[in-house]
C-alpha cells in the first residue's frame, strides 16, 4: 500500500546509508500509487517493465509512464522516451509472437488479491494448474483455501518456492474431494520436515501428524544434510558429451531427466499456437458449409439457400458454387439422399446351390 510503502522506505533510509530498491508487481493496480510515495520517500531505484508486459498479476509498473510522471521534477530520471520507443516496438512484437502462450486472466487486474494477498506469479501459476485439470471455475475455492493452508503450514512467506508449496497444496485441497491434507505434496512434507528451515509461525500437532505422521522435523540447517554434488554431476555430464560450457553443467543438475536430449539438440521447440483472426470472415457474407454436431457425430453441410435465395460463395465473382455430383458406388449398394448412421445390419448365414456359405440380409 502507498502509506505503508512509504513508512518502510523513509525508516531504512533513516536507519542505513544504503540504495533502496523497490520492487512490485502490478497485480492489485496499487503499485503505481506505491512507486509514487516511494519516489517522495527518497527511494534510489524502481523496478518497471516496458509498457507491452506492464501492469497485470507479473509485471511491474510501465517504465515510459514513470519516466514520463518525473519529467521536470527533481527525481527527473533523465530518459529521454523518444529513445524508448524503439525498445517499446520491439517488446510489441515479442508479445505478438508469444501472446498465445499468455492467458489472458493472467494479465488483467485482480483486485482479490487485496482479499487473499496473492503474489502475481502465484495467480499465474493457480490458472495454470485448474485449467490443466479442467477446473478454473473452482478458483474462488483455491484463493478462500490458500490462507488456510498459509496459517497451518506457520505462515510461510509467499514467495518462490514457498508461494508455490502453499498454492499447489491449496489446490489440492480443493480438487481431491475429502479430508484435507488427504494428498500431500513431498514439498509440503519436506518442508514441515524443516528441510526449508524452520517456520516463521507454529505448525499445530494436528496438521503436522496428519502430514508426516511420527517422524521428527530436522532442527538443524537444512544445508547440512546435502552432500557437495557439483563434481560428481558434472562427470555424469561430461561423460553423456553434453558438456560445451560451464553453464551446461548447472542445467545438467538442475535438470537431470530432460537436460542431456536438450543439450544434444534432440527436443523439438514448442509449437507456439497460432492466432485466430477475428476478423478473418467479411461483414455481411454468409457461409456456404459448416460443421454440425448432432448426438456427437459431426456432419459437414453444405448451404445451398437461405430464406429461397442462392448462397454464393464469398470467394467467387461468379454464379453460385457448383456442386460436385455424387459418383457411383462401384460393386452395388443403396444411396441415400440424406446423411444418417447405420445402426445395426441384420444378417444371416445362408448356404448356396454350390455348397458355399454366405451373408445375406
Amino acid at each position: 500500500m502507498p502509506e505503508e510503502t512509504r513508512r518502510l522506505i523513509t525508516g531504512i533510509k533513516r536507519e542505513i546509508d544504503i540504495p533502496v530498491d523497490l520492487h512490485s508487481h502490478s497485480t492489485s493496480g496499487i503499485s503505481p500509487m506505491s512507486y509514487q510515495a516511494a519516489i517522495e520517500a527518497g527511494v534510489d531505484i524502481l523496478d518497471t517493465a516496458m509498457s507491452p508486459f506492464s501492469m497485470g498479476t507479473s509485471p511491474a509498473p510501465p517504465t515510459e509512464s514513470i519516466v514520463a510522471s518525473l519529467t521536470g521534477t527533481p527525481r527527473d530520471t533523465g530518459i529521454d522516451l523518444m529513445k524508448l520507443r524503439p525498445v517499446r516496438d520491439i517488446c510489441l512484437s515479442v508479445k505478438d509472437k508469444y501472446g498465445t502462450l499468455v492467458d489472458p486472466i493472467s494479465e488483467r487486474i485482480d483486485s482479490d488479491v487485496l482479499i487473499y494477498q496473492l503474489p502475481g506469479g502465484m495467480i499465474s501459476n493457480l490458472v495454470s494448474q485448474l485449467k490443466e485439470q479442467d477446473a478454473l471455475d473452482r478458483i474462488e475455492e483455491v484463493h478462500q483455501e490458500i490462507p488456510r493452508v498459509r496459517k497451518d503450514l506457520g505462515y510461510p512467506p509467499l514467495v518462490t518456492p514457498t508461494s508455490q508449496i502453499v498454492g499447489t497444496q491449496a489446490v489440492l485441497n480443493v480438487l481431491m474431494g475429502g479430508e484435507r491434507y488427504s494428498n500431500v505434496t513431498k514439498e509440503v512434507k519436506d518442508y514441515v520436515l524443516g528441510l526449508y528451515g524452520k517456520p516463521p509461525g507454529t505448525i499445530s500437532t494436528e496438521i503436522r501428524a496428519r502430514i508426516i505422521g511420527d517422524e521428527e522435523p530436522f532442527t538443524g540447517r537444512p544445508g547440512d544434510l546435502l552432500e557437495p554434488a557439483y563434481e560428481k554431476m558434472a562427470a555424469e555430464a561430461r561423460e553423456e558429451g553434453i558438456v560445451t560450457k560451464d553453464e551446461d553443467i548447472l542445467t545438467y543438475i538442475l535438470y537431470p531427466a530432460i537436460a542431456p536430449s536438450f543439450l544434444r539438440g534432440e527436443r523439438d521447440a514448442e509449437i507456439i499456437p497460432r492466432k485466430v483472426d477475428a476478423g478473418a470472415a467479411q461483414p455481411g457474407t454468409i457461409p456456404t458449409s459448416m460443421d454440425v454436431e448432432v448426438d456427437g457425430e459431426i456432419f459437414a453441410v453444405r448451404i445451398l439457400s437461405v430464406d429461397g435465395g442462392e448462397v454464393r460463395d464469398a470467394t467467387s465473382t461468379g454464379g453460385a458454387k457448383q456442386i460436385p455430383p455424387r459418383t457411383a458406388i462401384k460393386g452395388g449398394g443403396v444411396k441415400s439422399n440424406i446423411q444418417g448412421m447405420v445402426l445395426k445390419i441384420e444378417t444371416r448365414i445362408a448356404r448356396g446351390k454350390e455348397g458355399r456359405d454366405s451373408c445375406r440380409p
